[in-house]
């Protein structure tokens, strides 16, 4: 695990709120893709206290981050309704609000977190003639 919660929250402008708890059962499926983009011995080197290429070490630790946010959005404080994903708004300093989160808006965000997250290590993915992006209807959710 090269990321931590501190460092997703972050990137991804979530709460402190949310704990790192909440978080850690999607580093497991981050780290898997990363480590498969990218190959053991860069992702093994980043994880070190002090990595040999340590620009490529920050660039894997925005990755994984990113992809912690992709894996875990559709499961992080959101309650499911007939209409949609609820998800909590402030509207300016008015009266609070619920809006509706409709699945293809949260795929669009979750697609922006993965192309983040390709963007973040591109030059350091193993290249194979295969297309990094998968499409939500053939990814693997784990």
């Amino acid at each position: 695990m090269i990321a931590d919660g501190t460092h997703v929250r972050a990137l991804g402008g979530l709460p402190s709120s949310l704990n790192d708890s909440t978080l850690a059962p999607f580093f497991g499926p981050a780290g898997l893709r990363l480590e498969d983009w990218v190959g053991s011995s860069a992702y093994e080197d980043a994880d070190q206290p002090t990595p040999s290429d340590t620009d490529r070490a920050a660039a894997l630790k925005d990755a994984e981050a990113y992809l912690v946010l992709y894996f875990a959005a559709p499961r992080i404080n959101m309650v499911i309704a007939d209409s949609g994903i609820v998800t909590f708004k402030v509207d300016g300093t008015s009266t609070d609000q619920f809006t509706y989160l409709k699945p293809r808006d949260l795929e669009t965000l979750r697609q922006g977190w993965l192309r983040d997250a390709v963007s973040a290590c591109g030059r350091y993915i193993i290249k194979a003639g295969v297309i990094i992006g998968v499409s939500p209807a053939v990814d693997e959710e784990t």
